[in-house]
């Protein structure tokens, strides 16, 4: 799997630390990342689709608010394209100028660990 089609995979893993990185690869770390993002601020499902690996399963921890239970909601890629083209159709679901900071906590020579900032939320991603 090439770094270009990197999934966003919600699990923080632990690698060998920035072996054999070069620019190139940083960059196209960080475009994956922002291309998750921007998706949804953009109401782009072709860029949410470039993003992430066909297979992806992304898990997030959510409370229930009738029972205050916690639970673990799976997304698939296909769910995450959907959400891209109608989360933010109106465009006022983030403000004008959104952040979005990416962290790179760990590159392998198949995998990298990122961390996405953005507008209230923190994505550590593997």
């Amino acid at each position: 799997m090439s770094l270009k089609k990197l999934s966003l995979l919600l699990l923080l893993s632990c690698s060998n630390l920035f072996l054999g990185q070069n620019k190139q690869d940083t960059l196209a770390i960080k475009q994956v990342a922002l291309d998750y993002i921007e998706a949804q601020h953009n109401s782009n499902p072709q860029q949410m689709e470039r993003a992430l690996h066909p297979r992806m399963v992304k898990r997030t921890f959510w409370k229930d608010k009738g029972t205050g239970k916690d639970y673990i909601r799976e997304t698939t890629t296909e769910s995450m394209i959907l959400l891209a083209e109608s989360y933010n159709k109106k465009g006022d679901a983030f403000p004008p100028h959104p952040k979005k900071d990416v962290i790179l906590l760990d590159v392998s020579s198949r995998t990298a660990s990122v961390k996405l900032i953005a507008n209230g939320l923190i994505i550590c991603t593997s």
